[in-house]
């Protein structure tokens, strides 16, 4: 496990943003791990930690709006990633974003897998 920081991102959606290297270095032992069998790429919006998807929570984006460019501090369980059937995501906790959540109301519901940092997907080896 391991720190590291982000800053809070209001646009389509509310993620926080990290280092794009940071998701790079795991693509790449991904990539390593699977013998370069897979075609995988990193995910559209980079490296990022969705706190709030659009398309399924509902938020008052007048109140989110002032949270947005705020850093924070998340970690990361690299030694606990998971495997979808398209996704290799790792587990994250940030105390913050679990905080800004339930001010703004989020109701994640019962499928819920958690905050999670997406490294890579294989969305195109159909």
């Amino acid at each position: 496990m391991f720190k590291t920081t982000g800053k809070i991102q209001v646009k389509n959606g509310i993620r926080i943003i990290g280092d794009l290297d940071m998701i790079r270095y795991y693509h790449r032992l991904i990539e390593f791990y699977t013998y370069r069998t897979e075609k995988l790429q990193l995910p559209a919006h980079g490296c990022h930690v969705t706190l709030v998807n659009p398309k399924i929570h509902k938020v008052k984006w007048e109140l989110a709006k002032k949270y947005d460019g705020r850093g924070v501090e998340f970690t990361c369980y690299p030694e606990r990633m998971y495997v979808s059937r398209v996704n290799y995501w790792i587990p994250v906790d940030c105390e913050y974003g679990d905080a800004l959540k339930k001010l703004l109301g989020v109701d994640d519901g019962p499928n819920y897998w958690g905050l999670h940092l997406t490294v890579c997907n294989r969305k195109f080896n159909g």
